[in-house]
């Protein structure tokens, strides 16, 4: 595998400190790093897909037209969204990876 170039390891920490906040931006971006943002990607995608059929608010008016509106938006959400992931959904399984990125972050 190629090393990782430093405009590479810039933007993973850039992207990690939107998960992590500006402590990501200290840490060393190497392959275990890289390995387990795949994995974080991976855990994040069935929340992100479920979260595409969470119905919108609720406005007054006729409900039955309300809930047809929200599954007829619940499917295109979902095939707009195709390989997108919502924030949410990263942070919560960031939350549950920090550790093991944190350690590879400093080699262990």
């Amino acid at each position: 595998m190629e090393p990782i170039t430093e405009q590479e390891k810039q933007d993973f920490r850039e992207f990690l400190s939107t998960i992590y906040g500006a402590q990501a931006n200290s840490w060393n971006i190497n392959l275990k790093v890289l390995e387990l943002f795949g994995e974080l990607l991976q855990s994040s995608e069935s929340c992100s897909r479920y979260m595409d059929m969470v119905p919108r608010p609720f406005v007054a008016g006729n409900v039955i037209k309300w809930a047809s509106k929200q599954a007829r938006g619940a499917i295109i959400r979902h095939l707009k969204n195709g390989g997108k992931h919502y924030l949410i959904c990263l942070r919560a399984a960031g939350a549950r990876m920090k550790p093991q990125i944190y350690l590879a972050s400093q080699g262990l």
